[in-house]
């Protein structure tokens, strides 16, 4: 009988576990977040010993007892992760849906934090831009009710530019581009210490923004406030929303750069149609017929127009081939590797010499050009 009654110390260390998950597992299903690592190997460190008992003689119906606890609270464990991870996948995609909306880019990028927020449970989510050596923490979106200083995040985002040095985690995730997570951000020599005691942030997850291979800047996300620290889910839960975020982005963009290109497209064009028609309507006067000669360098013997390869030079047309597409001089330095100041020389070379004032009289211009050279023949 009385072996029938016994407890090893063992045991009562294994209902203290039990106890423990159950009520963290809890905590997780209250805020949507996950069980970590930490909780499922206490049990399995408690499933050994309990198990390393069973040669005992006595108790041994109770510690198989024990161990059926064990296994049935680490499959509730493993169902709840399961479960919140569909449903945070779910949400990312239906809150993708909604971002959809967005009519600007500037837009887009302020409602994401929010967006990203709802989606996977997170109470904090930070977006920022990544340019050339450089990064930059632009906007912060927190749930109501945790204790965050947002005023003293703006004062630091303000005038606050991160070098993406060696050995930062940001760094790191230029280079790899994939999402990282951060247990301890405080003794983590990875992380930036500055942006970490303005927030008061102990663990985070964060992905970078790539709307092709190169990368334009990162979410940041955390749970202050809740009882349970990322995991590895919310790890790959950002980083869906990062991945299809980013893809978004560049549809936005490209949209706005062409609607841009095309409002000083037809600006230039029905310029170029009313002075047409007011050539046609002036009076005709003797000697108007004298067809007019292009000015040329080499004399007053009217020469040949030169072809448009000739009249830029190889860097030139590398350069306008962008500035045709509607990006911008620092789009331009980051795609062809050159500084802003040397793209801004390459531009004003190019509207001097096809003779245009504005980028988009130079694309019409470049047309001119183009339906002016003789066509080859056909060999």
């Amino acid at each position: 009988m009385a072996a029938a009654t016994s407890h090893p110390e063992s045991v009562r260390a294994v209902d203290g576990c039990l106890a423990r998950a159950k009520e963290t597992r809890e905590r997780a299903l209250a805020c949507r977040g996950y069980v970590g690592e930490r909780v499922r190997r206490e049990l399995r460190e408690a499933r050994d010993v309990v198990r390393a008992d069973l040669t005992q003689p006595t108790g041994r119906i109770h510690r198989l007892e024990v161990l059926a606890r064990l296994a049935a609270e680490e499959r509730a464990l493993d169902d709840h992760n399961r479960r919140t991870h569909e449903q945070a996948r779910a949400d990312v995609y239906e809150s993708l849906r909604r971002l959809r909306r967005c009519a600007t880019s500037d837009e887009l990028v302020n409602r994401a934090p929010g967006a990203l927020r709802e989606a996977c449970g997170f109470t904090r989510v930070m977006i920022s831009r990544a340019q050339g050596t450089r990064w930059f923490p632009a906007r912060i979106d927190v749930v109501d009710g945790v204790d965050a200083d947002a005023d003293a995040f703006q004062r630091f985002a303000a005038g606050t530019e991160i070098p993406l040095a060696h050995m930062l985690l940001e760094t790191e995730m230029v280079r790899r581009r994939k999402p990282v997570i951060v247990e301890d951000a405080a003794r983590d020599p990875r992380t930036y210490k500055p942006l970490i005691r303005v927030t008061q942030c102990t663990s985070y997850v964060a992905a970078p923004i790539m709307p092709s291979r190169r990368v334009i800047g990162f979410l940041h996300a955390d749970r202050l406030g809740q009882t349970v620290p990322v995991a590895p889910e919310d790890r790959d839960g950002l980083s869906l929303f990062a991945a299809h975020f980013g893809v978004l982005l560049a549809r936005v963009v490209l949209a706005e750069r062409i609607e841009r290109q095309g409002s000083e497209l037809r600006t230039e064009l029905h310029g170029a149609v009313a002075r047409l028609e007011a050539l046609s309507d002036a009076r005709i006067e003797l000697g108007d017929h004298t067809p007019a000669v292009r000015p040329s360098a080499a004399g007053p013997a009217a020469l040949p127009a030169p072809r448009r390869d000739a009249l830029l030079t190889p860097r030139e047309r590398e350069v306008f081939q962008l500035v045709a597409s509607g990006a911008t001089n620092r789009a331009v330095a980051s795609e062809l590797v050159l500084s802003q100041e040397t793209v801004k020389n390459h531009v004003s070379s190019i509207l001097r010499k096809l003779g245009a004032t504005s980028r988009a009289q130079a694309v019409v211009r470049y047309l001119e050009l183009a339906a002016d050279e003789p066509r080859r023949p056909n060999r």
